[in-house]
């Protein structure tokens, strides 16, 4: 019985490790600033484009002991596929890459060691529509302490709108080293 007890109380001070790491990189009124690579799962274009990556910067305000606002951009881009129309022609039609900058604000909301987000902004597309569109995302994350440091590991359903109900859908990781001042 005793020996359960004192298992019993490992197992929850290592469970509650992660939040207590966290409580310290969200202290009120820190600035932070993380940059890593993206990794973009296409949803309903995975026909015409293979899965994409990317590089992006985000500065984190921490205004409360909850909540932040954020503030990403980045590159992000989508290899272009190659695909026979039709069996009758010998010659395969390929894609244009997507070269797409987002600048996105959004804000964070913190649970424990773990956050939600939500962003919106927009895409500037550089070659395969030359146009901006709207884009919203929203998923979790997490931060891990390493050192001094934090990872950044986040997932997102992220959404691109266009003119003519043009929209492209994505899952995206994230993955970035981040530091606290």
């Amino acid at each position: 019985m005793k020996k359960l007890l004192h298992n019993s109380i490992l197992i929850i001070c290592l469970g509650m490790l992660p939040t207590i790491m966290v409580a310290q990189a969200n202290q009120k009124h820190t600035t932070s600033i993380n940059f890593g690579p993206e990794f973009f799962a296409p949803e309903n274009f995975r026909e015409t484009h293979r899965v994409g990556g990317g590089l992006s910067v985000k500065a984190e305000y921490t205004f409360g002991k909850h909540a932040s606002a954020t503030f990403n951009t980045g590159l992000t881009y989508f290899a272009g596929k190659r695909q026979f129309e039709d069996f009758t022609s010998p010659i395969p039609k390929k894609y244009t890459p997507i070269i797409a900058i987002p600048l996105k604000a959004g804000g964070r909301y913190y649970i424990g060691n773990f956050y939600l987000l939500g962003e919106a902004g927009v895409i500037v597309m550089t070659n395969f529509s030359n146009t901006t569109k709207a884009v919203f995302s929203a998923g979790l994350g997490d931060k891990i302490k390493i050192g001094r440091k934090y990872i950044d590991i986040s997932g997102r359903q992220e959404i691109w709108l266009g003119k003519n109900n043009e929209q492209y859908n994505m899952a995206v990781l994230r993955v970035a080293y981040e530091i606290v001042w």
